[in-house]
């Protein structure tokens, strides 16, 4: 990644030269002579300008990309929890609370109840390797939840049920195992062989997930031990709203703590948001540097150019016109960058999502193209673009014309 920046920041000098025609004729149409001047200006100095355009271009790009690898992320948490996590209500907190087994049993006992799944999630060693594997039971998962599998769909549940497992995909692809393959896990009385039925996607953890049925589970640690329970109504119950209000009381009642599904996927979103506000804070930076550096640009231009300011005067322009002319060469720079980190953005989105991080994390991303990071993007550079080119004009606007002249 680090070598295509350096590369589109390396093109930026052909870029503008191939672009100039363009952004002449645009600048001139919005600001007549002194816009044509900007756009020469610009291209006429590009040991400057260029190196302030691939700057401000890779903060841009970084904006953006950032921006959409995020989004993309978020929505692909979406989509998982979409279709692992559909609950009518949670109860209990992986490590901060456990289910009792006798409240697991008397849920499943009470009328109208779909089917109630004791989740366990317990860490373990696989190849001297820590993963973390996890008990469920698989009739009731396989009825009321879609999960996101690589292949087939919820008949990979059937394997289970007879004792296999399934896997994530960052297992999968951290230790190179593939459906149909075996595994070995250290039980509570030995080594136990477990044959691999299904990958699924999977956003829980990235050291990898083995997934099995309850009783394979209790057969291989002996662990009773409840994290969380899902609770699952059949839409069409009549007395849906009821039965949830009744668990929820018995779970509270125990001092259990309970989550509606909306609940539990904004917690999770809350902490993936977390998460990232560095990030964002990161692309907040990056853009204030950049910034400066359009500044730097233009005010060290307008410095070699105090001069050429006298001659623009003797030849008739007016201190607003040499002020236009100033602000369209930040505008023209800042647009410029703007185009150019559009492309370069988007194909740095597409290096974070699809290669950095499946080989950080061994887990897939779905692109999720949105506009908003292009519209931010593009308001940010409207705004530094204007911004930089405030100080230039306000020296511009304090010289006086015969100050010029004469030094000329």
């Amino acid at each position: 990644m680090f070598g295509f920046l350096i590369g589109a920041s390396l093109l930026t000098g052909t870029l503008l030269v191939v672009v100039h025609p363009v952004l002449k004729w645009i600048l001139y149409r919005i600001g007549k002579i002194p816009g044509k001047v900007a756009a020469g200006n610009i291209r006429q100095n590009l040991g400057r300008t260029a190196v302030a355009v691939a700057a401000f271009m890779v903060a841009l790009s970084m904006s953006v990309g950032l921006g959409e690898m995020i989004g993309s992320f978020r929505q692909s948490l979406v989509w998982w929890m979409g279709t692992q996590l559909r609950g009518e209500i949670y109860i209990g907190k992986i490590g901060e609370a456990e289910v009792p087994e006798d409240f697991y049993e008397e849920v499943t006992r009470i009328p109208g109840i779909g089917g109630a799944d004791p989740y366990r999630n317990v860490q373990v060693l696989f190849r001297d390797t820590p993963i973390y594997v996890a008990s469920v039971d698989a009739s009731v998962v396989q009825r009321f939840t879609r999960f996101g599998w690589l292949a087939g769909g919820n008949e990979n549940w059937e394997p289970v049920k007879s004792g296999g497992v399934i896997i994530s995909e960052s297992f999968s692809r951290r230790f190179g195992v593939r459906s149909g393959d075996t595994i070995t896990l250290q039980g509570a009385t030995g080594p136990k062989e477990l044959k691999v039925g299904a990958i699924f996607y999977d956003y829980t953890t990235e050291h990898g997930l083995v997934m099995m049925d309850r009783p394979t589970f209790l057969a291989i640690f002996g662990d009773h031990t409840i994290n969380s329970l899902a609770i699952f109504i059949d839409p069409q119950n009549p007395g849906r709203a009821e039965l949830i209000q009744e668990v929820r009381r018995r779970a509270q009642d125990r001092g259990l703590p309970v989550q509606t599904q909306a609940q539990m996927h904004d917690s999770i979103l809350k902490v993936f948001d977390n998460t990232f506000a560095v990030t964002r804070s990161m692309r907040a930076l990056a853009i204030v540097v950049a910034f400066f550096g359009i500044a730097g640009a233009l005010l060290t231009l307008f410095m070699e150019r105090r001069r050429d300011f006298g001659i623009y005067r003797s030849l008739g322009f007016s201190t607003g016109q040499i002020a236009t002319m100033t602000l369209l060469e930040g505008i023209g720079m800042g647009v410029i960058s703007y185009l150019f980190s559009v492309v370069v953005g988007t194909l740095l989105a597409v290096l974070l999502i699809k290669v950095i991080n499946l080989r950080s994390f061994n887990w897939t991303i779905f692109f999720y193209p949105a506009l908003a990071p292009y519209v931010w993007t593009a308001l940010t550079a409207l705004v530094a673009s204007v911004g930089a080119a405030a100080y230039p004009i306000w020296k511009v606007c304090r010289t006086y014309p015969q100050m010029q002249i004469r030094e000329e």
